[in-house]
């Protein structure tokens, strides 16, 4: 199950409101999605990175994860080793994260002033996406691309936490990996908690949370609506609601978000182990991870990249 499990990263924060009309809702790796559904590929993403892996690639990646997880060298994973191998997995990330600013500010710096500037970045941004822009405005061309290159553009100043319209070297890390930033995750729950409290009451109740995708699905689609509300159901049960008082708040929201909870290891760990231990003996064996390697996919022991990386 467990589509989502606990956890993890932060995003770009958006400077709209959260609609299910919005184009790009989804930040990989994030447990739910901009506009508040689930992410049913959280797992998978955290766990793999992105990326597909066929049935060979995936048997090379669990030998290769239990080679390295098995501390005791019994062949079989506990949930120490489980939850030991989802913290450094996440910790990579961070590093690899700061290594990959540093890489590209140097790459962007042209006037080398030691900070970037939006034209500096913008640059950038729009040849990686592959944009045309007006050669004689300099505009970005099509309601689309304009529509992301303003969002990129509201992200970036709102990484420019002095306001100097430069950012140095810790800003230009938000902006590339916010999920490095507590203040950067406060918003984003706030921007969540905000969005789902339709009463005001500054909690998201049960029902909330469950209710609060808007829009109306055709009738083909009910089935999936019933589906979808049942997993919302169990996520805010089992992840979301710490207290177990039938509503969430801010603090309950970041703590679901938060990568460096190390609650949301722990219990990512005891998940994992509880969907995959098929003899339920407290252990994996190398036949279970096989077997049950859709469940790994949905998880953070193979690698945290994507876990925590939003992909422009």
């Amino acid at each position: 199950r467990q589509l989502i499990v606990t956890v993890i990263v932060i995003v770009v924060v958006w400077s709209a409101p959260i609609t299910r009309d919005e184009e790009e809702i989804h930040i990989e790796g994030l447990p739910i999605e901009k506009n508040g559904e689930l992410n049913e590929k959280y797992r998978q993403e955290i766990l793999l990175g992105g990326e597909e892996m066929n049935e060979e690639e995936t048997a090379k990646a669990i030998d290769e994860m239990l080679k390295e997880c098995d501390k005791n060298g019994d062949g079989l994973l506990n949930v120490d080793e489980l939850e030991a191998r989802i913290r450094e997995k996440k910790i990579e990330h961070l590093n690899e994260g700061n290594e990959e600013a540093n890489e590209l500010k140097i790459k962007l710096d042209v006037d080398k002033d030691g900070k970037i500037s939006w034209d500096e970045y913008s640059t950038w941004f729009i040849n990686k996406e592959g944009m045309e822009t007006n050669k004689a405005s300099g505009s970005v061309i099509g309601s689309d691309n304009a529509h992301r290159f303003e969002d990129e553009k509201s992200s970036f100043k709102r990484s420019d936490d002095d306001q100097d319209e430069l950012l140095n070297d810790d800003e230009f890390k938000v902006l590339l990996h916010p999920e490095n930033s507590k203040k950067m995750l406060r918003k984003m729950a706030k921007d969540v908690v905000e969005f789902m409290d339709k009463d005001k009451d500054g909690f998201v109740s049960d029902q909330e949370f469950v209710n609060g995708i808007p829009g109306e699905m055709e009738e083909s689609m009910k089935e999936y609506e019933e589906k979808e509300k049942k997993e919302r159901k169990e996520e805010f049960i089992e992840e979301i609601d710490r207290d177990k008082d039938g509503k969430a708040d801010l603090d309950e929201f970041l703590a679901y978000l938060d990568s460096t909870n190390g609650d949301n290891a722990r219990r990512e760990a005891r998940q994992i182990l509880s969907d995959a231990d098929g003899n339920q003996d407290g252990f994996l064996s190398r036949d279970e991870l096989l077997s049950n390697h859709f469940i790994l996919k949905d998880s953070s022991i193979f690698t945290a990249w994507g876990s925590m990386h939003y992909d422009l």
